[in-house]
């Protein structure tokens, strides 16, 4: 019964977040009767008054929009006529107002923390620390860690998960770096890593992506809606267990399989509902954009640690300059040199420090200067080191050693950019420029797509591997109190992102994003649900914190300030303040659902 499901999910989804609401509301309620304020209303949703009813001095509303609600006060509105009554909120101490602003952060606080426990007694699912893709050049791979590892502590804190690892890791101070403990084929071995800083992300990373499961998380389509994987009939969670008959046991095995059928027809093995099920499907000729060059320079990026490289005496920033005696223009030339080179010993040329360095190493086979050149990453910048012959770099006249300049005239900062924009541009010609020594050169290049180099793909994502959490009440208490400040961090951090400009405006997501993965979260068990509910409650409660009008924090602003000057401020820039607020809130929210809006019409 599908639909039924559905039905369900939905229901819980409304009711949790209604609980939320409900629950702040419940905290500004409560605290106001306590101290004798009066509460003429008290609304669940905002709007129109659906249902009312009136019990004492206080009518109790369901309003129509159920996202939100509040408690209307006796004396609260700065414009509101004051009679001095002493049930009047104005009449009360600043104390007395500021604990009645305050008990709805702090029931929502007791209400995560009870929803953290509860949801660790049900289960929760998180992504596990086993290591995925491991990105060259960056810190974890300096430190040796490859793909298959699984991350067993971290700075002392024992079985991670990957959301753990996220934020220690950006909140790590770089000069120390992170200790690891590392288990590769069942032995434990210990790493420190030294953040790096993403500047796209706006955050501290390590380079390294969960390991993933053979089961199908999303499918997806290419160019006019084709999606040979859909057609196929293939399902979310389905399970991949074959491949031309041949049994897999990695995401990287089907991958090199998929990636070699471009055009050809192959037979996939799935397991459905516990029954081996087969389906053919052809893999859509995946092709990119490129203007046919490449910026690999002759500085190094990266050196892993214990590697031939390593050993040899390389460290990050040394610049190659000669191979043999002979002059290289970058990472291309370097790797030709050396898998070319006759010489059982190969000598760079190493500039260093204003300094050059001449440093031997023994490469007695292609075996073993494949491993040696695996142990080294370039650096990627603007520098042209090679061309793809026929492609459009090398007839528009680009030559090695050629710095690009500006795409579009729009000045590039680095490879990453300028990968970007080529791809962003899907084709469309392009106005390119760029300096050969003091000449300047500027040109019309029209990208073009690697139909030789085409890569098979099918259209879809396999779901990360993940781990059940579940304890005890004890256990509970504790992970419960651990996720709280982990989750308290990981605000904080994306609060610090927007306000540094490191993260886009565009990750900003309002009330269809937060329905949208209380519904995922629902899909993935009450546990989960719980779980996403108590992280809702505990953001809702630091939010309306921050010292904004209109929000908790606005009016304990304003209660400090008058406790300072010992007069209220006055009424004048109290409804200033609350227009502007409520101006910047009503914005944010505008700004929110477009972009939630824009995310649905891409999906």
């Amino acid at each position: 019964m599908p639909y039924l499901n559905v039905s369900t999910n939905v229901l819980l989804v409304v009711v949790g977040i209604g609980l939320l609401i409900f629950v702040h509301e419940l905290g500004h309620f409560l605290m106001a009767k306590k101290i004798g304020v009066r509460v003429l209303a008290f609304s669940l949703g905002f709007g129109p008054a659906i249902l009312k009813k009136q019990w004492g001095e206080t009518e109790y509303r369901l309003s129509l929009f159920p996202l939100g609600g509040y408690v209307k006060l006796a004396g609260e509105n700065p414009e509101e006529k004051k009679t001095g009554s002493s049930w009047e909120f104005s009449a009360k101490s600043v104390g007395q107002r500021a604990s009645v602003l305050v008990a709805g952060v702090a029931l929502n606080a007791v209400l995560a923390f009870i929803a953290f426990i509860v949801a660790f007694q049900i289960g929760v699912p998180f992504i596990t620390s086993d290591v995925g893709q491991v990105a060259p050049g960056w810190p974890a791979w300096v430190a040796g860690i490859r793909h298959g590892d699984k991350i067993v502590e971290l700075d002392g804190s024992k079985d991670p998960d990957f959301e753990d690892l996220f934020t220690i890791v950006a909140l790590s101070n770089p000069s120390v770096g992170v200790n690891l403990k590392v288990e590769r084929d069942n032995k434990i071995f210990d790493v420190n890593v030294t953040p790096k800083y993403d500047a796209e992300h706006g955050i501290q990373r390590i380079g390294i992506m969960p390991a993933t499961s053979l089961e199908i998380d999303k499918i997806f389509a290419f160019e006019n809606n084709y999606s040979p994987a859909r057609d196929a009939g293939i399902h979310v969670k389905d399970v991949v267990v074959a491949v031309n008959g041949k049994k897999i046991s990695t995401e990287d095995e089907f991958r090199e399989i998929e990636a070699a059928s471009a055009g050809k027809e192959i037979t996939l093995t799935v397991l459905r509902d516990n029954k081996e099920v087969e389906l053919k499907v052809t893999p859509f000729k995946s092709t990119r954009w490129m203007l046919g060059l490449s910026c690999a320079t002759a500085i190094l990026d990266g050196v892993k640690n214990s590697s031939l490289a390593s050993e040899a005496g390389f460290i990050k920033g040394d610049e190659i300059a000669e191979v043999n005696s002979k002059p290289v223009t970058g990472f291309t030339d370097i790797r030709k040199r050396v898998l070319g080179s006759e010489e059982e010993t190969i000598v760079f040329t190493i500039k260093r420090n204003d300094t050059v360095v001449l440093i031997p190493v023994l490469l007695r086979d292609e075996k073993v200067k494949e491993e040696f050149l695996d142990g080294i990453a370039p650096f990627y910048g603007l520098k042209v080191d090679s061309l793809v012959e026929g492609f459009p770099a090398e007839k528009i006249g680009l030559k090695p050693g050629d710095k690009i300049i500006s795409l579009d005239e729009k000045e590039l900062k680095d490879w990453g950019n300028l990968l970007q924009r080529v791809m962003a541009g899907q084709g469309k010609p392009m106005v390119i420029e760029w300096m050969r020594g003091n000449e300047r050169f500027v040109s019309t290049i029209v990208p073009q797509k690697d139909e030789k180099n085409a890569i098979g793909n099918i259209g879809i994502k396999f779901r990360e591997k993940t781990v059940i959490r579940q304890y005890g009440l004890l256990g509970s208490c504790v992970v419960g109190t651990k996720k709280a400040i982990i989750n308290v961090q990981r605000l904080y951090l994306t609060i610090r992102g927007f306000f540094s400009q490191r993260l886009s405006p565009k990750n900003v997501g309002g009330f269809i994003l937060i329905a949208q993965a209380s519904y995922e979260s629902a899909k993935a068990g009450v546990g989960k649900l719980v779980y996403f509910l108590g992280i809702l409650s505990l953001q809702l409660a630091l939010l309306n914190i921050l010292p904004i009008p209109v929000l908790d924090g606005g009016h304990l602003l304003f209660l400090a300030i008058e406790r300072i000057k010992g007069s209220p401020v006055s009424q004048r820039t109290l409804s200033i303040a609350q227009y502007i607020g409520f101006g910047l809130i009503i914005t944010l929210v505008i700004y929110a659902t477009r972009n939630d809006i824009m995310r649905l019409l891409m999906l």
